[in-house]
């Protein structure tokens, strides 16, 4: 028997963010904010440990001098933040790679719904619309066609049809 893929199994599957999806305007808004205080916080050490060195009169304002542990911690800083710039790099090819790799695979390979089924449905429907509105080819050439109160269809026509027809919804 084949497995039939739901719309929540790919969001499991695949890596997805509701960033990039439409709307969610207050979600963007809060990340933006958060993205930028976090620049902010993350320049911020370096603007401390470097003012002294490199604006000497407006330091010396602001009594701020540089000491031996700030260029250890300035040295420190660029280690760190070299590495976790590489780490985040490495991953996000990898995640990407791995997100296309799957999508193309697995999701792109098996059928997200079932044929036969989708078939007798057509078939349901088209048999039906014979039997109301007369042949498909008739249906299809003539310009102007008055439908009739009896020939309408109710609200839950489908449905009761796909019943009558023994074929799930």
């Amino acid at each position: 028997m084949k497995k039939y893929i739901s719309r929540d199994e790919v969001t499991k599957l695949l890596v997805t963010d509701s960033y990039y999806e439409k709307g969610h305007l207050g979600l963007k808004i809060v990340q933006f904010i958060v993205a930028i205080i976090g620049w902010i916080l993350v320049i911020l050490p370096f603007i401390w440990v470097l003012s002294p060195l490199l604006f000497g009169n407006l330091a010396r304002r602001f009594n701020l001098f540089t000491y031996v542990e700030e260029l250890q911690t300035l040295k420190f800083l660029l280690i760190f933040l070299t590495i976790a710039f590489f780490v985040i790099l490495v991953l996000s090819v990898i995640l990407t790679i791995w997100n296309n790799y799957r999508f193309n695979h697995l999701l792109q390979r098996k059928e997200m719904y079932d044929v036969e089924r989708v078939k007798k449905r057509n078939q349901l429907l088209s048999d039906d619309f014979e039997k109301r509105f007369g042949p498909k080819k008739e249906r299809e050439s003539t310009c102007y066609y008055l439908v009739k109160e009896e020939q309408n269809l109710d609200a839950h026509y489908v449905r009761d049809l796909y019943k009558k027809g023994d074929v799930d919804l």
